[in-house]
């Protein structure tokens, strides 16, 4: 699906003005896919998963990539500034703040920051449930999952080492169905 590109930024920019703490991922899914439709939940998931995978910020990783997937590498360009330009103008005016009047332990501010904090983790949880029937689909993704959780998360492996057992893993597991699908529509498109 193609999106204007002035709708595309703006649908990015309202994401950056309210993703808060870790809760970028949830604030992309609620605009894109839940309020606009402009993707699949499954598309979102993939975009999602690949995103993770790659070495930076995993926030700016996903804007660009579902940007250029939504309008081009135009539309990957604007969905980036559309999600970092508030963020960033902020940190700006309270890195300012803080090296002229500096932090204090236990303020407000400090105080309304952890409030931050817990509401982006509610808003990753709930956002987890509403897509967990979706990704979780089969008992290969729920081995896989259960093995990363059980890896990274239980026994604290390093990330590295788990996503380079899981990945190659997960790509064979999938392989042969993405195959099959591929031979299928080629068929079809041919016949």
């Amino acid at each position: 699906m193609k999106v204007p590109l002035s709708k595309l930024f703006y649908a990015f920019l309202q994401v950056g003005l309210v993703a808060f703490g870790g809760g970028g991922s949830a604030q992309l899914y609620q605009a894109l896919v839940l309020r606009r439709g402009w993707m699949a939940e499954r598309e979102f998931l993939e975009t999602t998963a690949l995103c993770r995978i790659l070495p930076g910020p995993v926030f700016a990783n996903t804007a660009a990539h579902l940007g250029m997937r939504l309008g081009g590498v135009a539309g990957g360009v604007l969905a980036l500034l559309g999600v970092l330009t508030p963020g960033a103008l902020l940190m700006l005016l309270l890195s300012f703040a803080y090296v002229r009047f500096g932090a204090v332990p236990g303020s407000l501010a400090e105080s309304a920051l952890n409030g931050v904090a817990a509401a982006a983790i509610g808003l990753i949880l709930a956002t987890m449930l509403h897509q967990t029937p979706v990704a979780l689909d089969s008992l290969k993704a729920l081995g896989l999952a259960l093995g990363v959780f059980a890896t990274y998360g239980l026994l604290h492996w390093p990330l590295l080492l788990v996503l380079l057992l899981f990945v190659p893993v997960g790509m064979t597991l999938y392989w042969r169905e993405a195959a099959a699908a591929w031979s299928a529509s080629e068929v079809e498109s041919r016949g």
